[in-house]
């Protein structure tokens, strides 16, 4: 069995009986597609509290380092008067001459663009409020086969011409959630695509508001060689599975991002001539 990483958004859009159309809502609204001719991943803007006003763009690091151009293709969308929205693509500098202007966890799959220039449309964001903390994943109570949901884009494939993310539902498949230890993963059941990385994987709060748990990086499969006389061929076999990053180290990488306010320069000392 291998894990091979994939680079497209998740996403999620309810939580069955419990989840409210609110909670799901915003979560889709906050997730975009971001791509260039190389690769397609998804995304997920943030927003730190005031005075910050910049927005965060989290998605896999892999999806940033496998392209090749200075710029990627952020698909924002538009809302109408008629409450029907249109697909607006903007272009994002990720690149300058060649130098990275987003910021990579030193051990984790996740990155962060900081985005200070004005987008050419409102785009929806979510607070740092709803990515989850220890606090508020210990709260949750979350365990082996709690149901989760999930927003990508697999494949590229998107849910409408507007643009909007497709979502799908799972569970945590693996044990114990927490503590977080060496493993900064966690496995959970649902099918992933290339396409996936980057997408949100959420379950609704109980203020009605989605509380992001994790963040998708990578794929499980199994991969069989079949050699016979005048063929050699490997068949991939998708075991439905995907590797989901703890939120923290998304907050942490965010927090990395923030720029530094400069320390107070020192006071120059007072020189007297001698006399």
């Amino acid at each position: 069995m291998k894990l091979f990483l994939f680079t497209t958004l998740l996403g999620i859009f309810g939580f069955a009986f419990t989840a409210s159309a609110d909670s799901a809502t915003e979560m889709v609204e906050a997730t975009f597609k971001v791509w260039d001719p190389a690769v397609t991943g998804t995304c997920f803007l943030v927003k730190r509290d005031a005075p910050d006003e910049a927005i965060y763009l989290v998605t896999a690091a892999h999806v940033f380092e496998g392209m090749k151009a200075d710029k990627a293709t952020l698909v924002l969308r538009e809302r109408r008067e008629d409450g029907t929205y249109k697909k607006r693509e903007h272009k994002v500098e990720i690149k300058n001459a060649g130098k990275a202007l987003w910021v990579r966890h030193p051990k984790d799959d996740v990155a962060v663009l900081r985005i200070t220039s004005a987008l050419p449309v409102p785009a929806a964001t979510v607070p740092m409020s709803a990515l989850a903390d220890d606090a508020r994943l210990k709260a949750a109570a979350l365990g082996v086969t709690s149901q989760l949901f999930v927003l990508t884009y697999p494949t590229s494939f998107e849910a409408n011409e507007a643009g909007f993310p497709v979502a799908r539902q799972g569970i945590i498949a693996s044990h114990p959630l927490l503590p977080y230890g060496k493993k900064h993963t966690f496995l959970a059941d649902f099918t992933a695509f290339d396409g996936d990385s980057g997408g949100p994987v959420f379950i609704p709060g109980g203020d009605g508001h989605p509380v992001v748990i994790g963040m998708v990086i990578a794929q499980f499969r199994s991969d069989e060689k079949i050699n016979t006389k005048y063929e050699e061929r490997s068949v991939h076999y998708p075991l439905g599975i995907g590797d989901v990053l703890h939120m923290k180290y998304v907050r942490d990488t965010i927090e990395q991002t923030v720029p530094q306010p400069e320390s107070p320069a020192a006071p120059k000392p007072t020189i007297e001539t001698a006399r």
